[in-house]
């Protein structure tokens, strides 16, 4: 009787731990929010990727993309708690430290080339055949501290000239930069797709320098050139590394994917809106732009240092930027 009595006393007790196991609250996923310049751009593929096929909860986290093209800015969702990190241009960890006074890092490279072409007027086809012979023509290019503008000095820097040898011009719609390029108020651009293969294809202009491609960047600039990368505030890196960790692993799987999928299987697992109402066009356009991802998530060094010579021709105070706060390939490599 009395073993009877402790066999059921283990037992009530064994119940009460299960219950209490059972309503016990699992633990929740950490969560983080990425500003992303543009979610539907090409230039981001990479993070909508990762959003799509489940890669950032397969890594264990709760991720919101926030579409952040203009205003407010990236650095603006940030700064002020909105979001967590951010998807944009590499350079843009330069512009922290000098325009803002904050360090941000980039942890994970996604885009190696800036995914533009070089096109100028085809009435000067004959004239032109080299970067340096633009010396002294007017160029489309963009904002002062736009990946446009950022290429065009790059590549001129690159062919011996001066960021002063052309006269700069601001973005313009499609449809008035080929009217620019064929009467003169313009004599070439930088263009992404699918921009680029309409003025090829017009014959309003021709390509002299093509930023698409990892082979034609290097030809064009030197080096490759860090584009798109995930970069977040250095007080968050070295607080949350897991979450870095995670994010950069998820990443990782979603570079894999681009470069080991063909466009319309990419085209398929983003949203139906994506990219227009033409989805052929799209697809056409994704096939082209997909190269700008051929790297390993690794930032080069050299690379890094060559962009940040780029920027500080154009604005000295760049000078003062300390380049090896603006990366690490750690995460990359899984050593935190």
């Amino acid at each position: 009787m009395k073993i009877a009595r402790i066999a059921l006393a283990c037992l009530a007790l064994t119940m009460v731990a299960g219950t209490a196991r059972a309503t016990r609250p699992r633990a929740e996923r950490p969560r983080v929010v990425l500003a992303v310049d543009g979610v539907a751009e090409p230039r981001n593929l990479p993070a909508l990727i990762a959003e799509r096929l489940g890669y950032f909860r397969d890594s264990g986290l709760i991720v919101t993309l926030v579409d952040a093209p203009a205003d407010p800015s990236v650095s603006q969702l940030v700064a002020d708690g909105r979001a967590d990190g951010i998807v944009a241009y590499y350079h843009h960890t330069f512009m922290s430290q000098v325009d803002e006074g904050s360090v941000t890092r980039a942890v994970l490279l996604m885009g190696v080339t800036p995914g533009q072409r070089l096109m100028v007027a085809a009435r000067l086809r004959d004239s032109v055949h080299a970067v340096a012979d633009l010396k002294g023509r007017t160029i489309i290019t963009g904002g002062p501290n736009s990946g446009k503008t950022t290429a065009t000095n790059w590549a001129f820097l690159h062919a011996g000239l001066s960021i002063r040898d052309y006269k700069p011009l601001p973005v313009l719609a499609r449809d008035a930069a080929a009217k620019a390029l064929r009467e003169g108020g313009a004599d070439a651009i930088m263009a992404h797709e699918p921009d680029a293969s309409f003025y090829q294809s017009s014959g309003i202009a021709f390509e002299l320098a093509d930023l698409e491609t990892p082979e034609g960047t290097r030809a064009a600039i030197g080096t490759l050139y860090p584009a798109t990368a995930l970069y977040l505030p250095a007080a968050y890196i070295d607080s949350h590394p897991r979450e870095v960790k995670a994010l950069s692993q998820a990443l990782l799987k979603a570079l894999r994917f681009i470069e080991s999928h063909d466009a319309a299987t990419i085209v398929a697992a983003l949203p139906a809106k994506t990219g227009g109402a033409d989805r052929t066009a799209f697809i056409r356009q994704i096939h082209l732009e997909k190269r700008m991802f051929a790297g390993d998530g690794h930032i080069d060094s050299a690379a890094a240092a060559a962009e940040l010579r780029a920027m500080t021709a154009l604005n000295p105070a760049y000078a003062r930027v300390r380049l090896g706060d603006t990366y690490t390939n750690a995460f990359v490599d899984g050593r935190p």
